[in-house]
């Protein structure tokens, strides 16, 4: 009796979360599947890395697996979070200034989660709140590590908030600089955002030009490759994998994943050794062309011979 009555909540928890996901993916938002009872993302997924945009993708994770569900700060929307860890803290902000706004609210652990919409705010911290708007954040109905179950306590449409409203709301931001040039919330951020010390194009070009993806790509254990007209096809080595489903082009330096459930997978385009290097090792693409780079690259050391 017992066991199947775990089983009948493990599946209802399950199923919870893959609506919710859902729910989730139809208001524009990305998602990322957390390993259970953690905040920790799976391997090769997080805000800069591989995501869930699809409802069959969400069902693999959300509905299959016991997979927390993480949903993508920043972006297109402007998603933010104001994320109080003392709940005596939120109800002093929530019987004050907070009584001005309704939005989706989330009980946490130990908290309480409130969602945003609109200007891109800086992060923030003040008065017992944490103001987030970037990474990935558990959302409901998430299962904490201590088996609290994260649960929408306020179900109100996602509210907007621009500048004004949210130095009013949250009076900590007034200390930040808003990023005036990604307000315009029509406008993609990944059109208007300016990076700041990029690696040149020409030292990427020479990474790839340096490196084998086939080199790469089998120090990250693949093996047994098959040949598939020009490409090349193996095991991929980022899912179970029980058929070849990784396909690589050592023409082009391009690879990918046939496998929708895995994090290497993405429909829309490519990837190259520095995406290889970058998933394999869990580090950003900035990180992997330092490393890449540091390897082909070495820097001459100067003996003082002459």
């Amino acid at each position: 009796m017992t066991a199947k009555y775990d089983l009948a909540a493990k599946c209802y928890r399950r199923q919870a979360r893959y609506e919710r996901a859902c729910w989730w993916l139809e208001r524009g938002v990305e998602l990322v599947p957390l390993k259970p009872l953690s905040k920790h993302n799976q391997p090769g997924y997080g805000s800069h890395k591989a995501r869930i945009t699809t409802a069959d993708f969400a069902r693999k994770w959300f509905l299959n697996t016991d997979a927390n569900l993480g949903i993508v700060l920043g972006d297109t929307m402007g998603l933010a979070v104001a994320d109080w860890d003392n709940a005596q803290d939120y109800d002093a902000w929530r019987n004050g200034v907070g009584a001005a706004v309704e939005t989706l609210t989330e009980q946490t652990a130990r908290g309480y989660h409130a969602f945003f919409i609109g200007v891109h705010l800086p992060p923030a911290n003040g008065n017992g709140c944490e103001f987030k708007t970037t990474g990935v954040c558990m959302a409901a109905p998430s299962v904490h590590s201590t088996g609290t179950v994260y649960r929408v306590v306020i179900d109100a449409p996602i509210a907007p908030l621009m500048e004004e409203q949210a130095r009013l709301l949250f009076s900590f931001l007034s200390a930040k600089r808003l990023d005036h040039t990604r307000l315009d919330c029509k406008t993609p951020p990944r059109t208007l955002r300016k990076r700041t010390s990029e690696p040149p194009a020409s030292l990427v070009q020479r990474i790839k030009d340096g490196r084998s993806i086939v080199d790469e790509l089998e120090s990250a254990g693949v093996t047994g490759w098959q040949r598939s007209g020009k490409n090349r096809v193996a095991r991929c080595v980022f899912h179970q994998d029980e058929s070849p489903s990784l396909w690589v082009n050592p023409a082009s330096g391009l690879w990918g994943c046939n496998a929708v459930s895995c994090p290497a997978h993405d429909g829309r385009r490519a990837h190259d050794v520095i995406n290889a290097r970058a998933l394999w090792h869990s580090i950003s693409e900035r990180e992997a062309i330092k490393q890449l780079a540091d390897e082909l690259f070495p820097p001459t050391r100067n003996t003082g011979k002459t």
